[in-house]
């Protein structure tokens, strides 16, 4: 008899003891998935940090092994679909810049290096687009920098270690070498997985590029509202649409909506549009562009609008759950200029840029929106033509001063609406 209960009593516990360790279990799962945070993480396979602070000084290059992750503080628990999405501003390819990628090269131009700091950053997202405001040339044997451009082939190659997916190029120097630099230019995006939108020397309609983050259907135009030069190679100013209209996207807004709304019909479920415009180098937005932000997004099909040509930043709009990022700066270029090609009406604030973030949901009533946004701020180190991301990877040689000014430009016009995002490990 006190066998048989010491038996049962050793029975009990043992199941106490399994229901503690399952309650505990369900605890420690349920506190590592929802974990409500407005941090992004850096996941770092083989990277031990010194300590657990906020990342500053040592992100390092960007490797296979290294993984993105996100987290958001307003992403709803019930999407069953959803993605991150990452735009960046103007890579403007000036003397230097070629200069410092040709010395980079062992053979040829070599511009990775100067993303290597926000490669990880943009690679960790589920979709990146670049904007290319300067075409390629088909050879290199041709090379220019201004007032016309054509710049070393080799940057689609960087364009794609630096993790994007697409590029923007509609710009006022699309046809800076006719059809043939359009062909150059997106041949070699293409050639490098990247697609490219904006032109094309395809006969039709104007056609996104597609993409399928989260098993969610995205369609990206580009459209410019400025041209230096005609089909004929006249520059100086070229009216638009040119003729043909397919080689240059013509920023029109019911000709924008036209396209969005075929797209829509066609089955994307969410319609990003980059548009290249702006008056260069003020940090304002004017009441044309505000005019179209407000009649585009009004528009059941645009549900995000990314805006470039300015060479500064300018403010983000907010329109319900959607946004206008009217202008992200350069990302990589020269400005504001040196002995060779100075620039006179160059603000500082032409070496600022930033890089978008957004956070885009499905909810449960089949609504796909964003969720979530944030900037990270970037300047361009002139000394190496690194693209420097603030607050999580400044080189030593640089003096702080410099990089905080920078930081305060871009806080001090963006507004309120696109949220800092904080590193962590």
């Amino acid at each position: 008899m006190n066998e048989n209960l010491s038996d049962r009593e050793s029975r009990i516990a043992w199941r106490l003891t399994q229901l503690v360790i399952l309650a505990f279990l369900a605890i420690f799962l349920f506190s590592i998935t929802d974990n409500d945070s407005d941090e992004i993480s850096i996941e770092l396979p083989n990277a031990a940090l010194e300590d657990e602070t906020e990342l500053t000084n040592n992100l390092p290059i960007a490797t296979d092994e290294m993984k993105l992750t996100t987290s958001s503080t307003i992403q709803n628990k019930q999407a069953s679909r959803s993605f991150t999405f990452i735009a960046t501003g103007e890579l403007l390819i000036h003397e230097f810049v070629a200069d410092a990628a040709d010395s980079y090269g062992s053979i040829g131009f070599d511009f990775s290096p100067m993303f290597k700091r926000v490669a990880p950053i943009i690679s960790g997202a589920d979709l990146a687009i670049c904007h290319l405001e300067t075409p390629l040339s088909t050879d290199n044997s041709v090379l220019e920098y201004y007032p016309t451009f054509q710049v070393p082939y080799e940057l689609a190659d960087a364009i794609k270690f630096a993790g994007y997916e697409g590029c923007s190029i509609a710009s006022n120097h699309l046809l800076d070498n006719g059809i043939k630099g359009l062909e150059a230019t997106i041949g070699h995006l293409e050639s490098s997985g990247i697609k490219a939108n904006g032109g094309s020397t395809k006969s039709g309609n104007t056609m996104p590029s597609l993409f399928n983050p989260g098993g969610i259907s995205v369609a990206h135009f580009s459209y410019t509202d400025l041209m230096n030069c005609d089909v004929d190679g006249s520059c100086g100013g070229a009216i638009l649409p040119i003729d043909p209209p397919w080689l240059v996207n013509h920023l029109e807004v019911k000709k924008i909506i036209n396209d969005a709304e075929t797209a829509v019909r066609d089955g994307a479920e969410f319609v990003i549009v980059s548009l290249h415009w702006g008056k260069a180098y003020s940090s304002e937005i004017s009441a044309s562009q505000e005019e179209v932000i407000n009649k585009l997004l009004s528009s059941d099909s645009v549900d995000l609008i990314v805006g470039h040509g300015a060479h500064v930043i300018q403010p983000v709009l907010r329109i319900s759950n959607k946004y206008a990022v009217a202008g992200i700066g350069n990302f990589l270029s020269n400005q504001p200029g040196d002995e060779r090609r100075l620039c006179s009406q160059c603000p500082e604030s032409t070496q600022d840029g930033m890089i978008t973030w957004f956070n885009i949901s499905e909810f449960p009533d089949g609504n796909i929106s964003v969720t979530d946004a944030g900037y990270v701020p970037t300047w361009v180190d002139r000394s190496t033509y690194e693209i420097v991301p603030i607050g999580v990877s400044e080189p030593d040689n640089v003096e702080p001063a410099d990089i905080r000014r920078s930081e305060n430009r871009t806080s001090g016009v963006i507004g309120e609406d696109l949220r800092r995002l904080v590193f962590r490990n």
